[in-house]
């Protein structure tokens, strides 16, 4: 993906000698730069000056520090990108956020951009990152974008956690948590036309509907073209979606599995839905685990949340299986539901390895 970046929530852009103001926010915040390498610029002119010289780097080497914003208001973010590691041969993927801006994932979701940046678009072998041992926070973007730990290192006269990541790593991980996935038994795609009847076959039945949706009803074929029309408009607009999903041996459909903003949001919602006759047999967590591979390891979501009906035990069995937290209840659909959610760190601690089955 080329400059400018633009995410799912961020847009990241090359600086220019006028983006002083922004360094300066960025830079000058006491909180930010206690974690940081060298002291804050003294004024919006040595701030300018700062980003005067990140641009002549992007010039020169086709990558630097970048200013990061909101995609809904264009309110700073923060600084991302990619610089050389005190002078030394390394590529240091490195991020500061304005303190406005902690907490809600978006040095991930940067960094995770940049990442996709140095290995698709430069061709980089090999990225590294640090942090300052007492940046907690910091050392866990680090891990959650699955650098590997190198232990301790002395940069600029201090010692730092280090950490890399080589394309061929990135590159294995990221192409397999696109879609199509593959399970051994299973294999989740875009929705196509030929889908409708097997759909109907799903969501036309009583006992699959009895805990799905506001309505609780089964869905009519022209229901079920909406919903299709639905999913293909929640792809345009978001990048992520619903998938069929098909047995492997047979190409029968079976079911759906996805993603999907939950009512209004901001959460993202982990959901399955398969044919009565495909029940008993292992093919929703199968598919589930495939859904948030896609979400952690492909899309780098910070979070993923699943709600079922309280009465719904075979998919709260499910939920439970993956690792999904039980956080109560929520009213949701029309009703109350079980909420439960998943983090990327605790996916990334507790994921084996890839569904994908070639």
């Amino acid at each position: 993906m080329p400059l400018p970046l633009r995410t799912r929530r961020l847009s990241i852009r090359p600086l220019t000698p006028a983006d002083g103001a922004d360094v300066y926010a960025v830079f000058a915040a006491p909180d930010v730069m206690r974690f940081w390498n060298s002291a804050p610029p003294a004024d919006l002119a040595e701030a300018g000056e700062w980003a005067a010289h990140l641009a002549d780097m992007q010039r020169r080497l086709g990558y630097a520090q970048w200013r990061v914003a909101e995609r809904a208001t264009g309110r700073l973010v923060g600084i991302a990108g990619l610089q050389p590691l005190d002078g030394g041969p390394d590529v240091e993927l490195t991020y500061a956020l304005v303190p406005e801006a902690w907490g809600r994932g978006y040095a991930t979701e940067a960094a995770a951009a940049t990442l996709g940046f140095a290995f698709g678009e430069l061709g980089l072998e090999r990225v590294v990152g640090i942090a300052k041992p007492e940046n907690g926070a910091s050392v866990a973007v680090l891990r959650k974008l699955g650098l590997r730990a190198l232990g301790r290192a002395e940069y600029w006269g201090k010692p730092w956690e280090k950490f890399e990541l080589a394309v061929d790593d990135w590159r294995a991980e990221s192409t397999s948590a696109r879609p199509p996935l593959l399970t051994p038994r299973l294999g989740l795609r875009r929705f196509a036309g030929r889908d409708l009847g097997p759909l109907f076959t799903v969501f036309g039945d009583p006992a699959v509907m009895r805990f799905v949706g506001a309505d609780r009803r089964p869905l009519t074929g022209d229901a079920v073209k909406v919903l299709m029309r639905t999913a293909d408009g929640h792809w345009s607009r978001h990048g992520f979606g619903l998938l069929a999903v098909a047995e492997r041996e047979s190409g029968k459909v079976v079911g759906e599995a996805g993603l999907q903003v939950l009512e209004a949001g901001p959460d993202i919602e982990l959901g399955y839905t398969l044919r009565h006759a495909a029940w008993g047999r292992g093919y929703a967590t199968e598919a589930a685990r495939a859904v948030l591979f896609w979400a952690f390891a492909g899309l780098r979501l910070e979070r993923v949340v699943a709600v079922a009906d309280p009465g719904n035990e075979a998919s709260l069995h499910v939920l439970d299986k993956l690792g999904m937290r039980r956080l109560g209840m929520r009213h949701c659909y029309g009703t109350q539901m079980v909420e439960t959610a998943l983090s990327l760190s605790e996916w990334r601690e507790s994921a084996g390895p890839s569904p994908a089955a070639g």
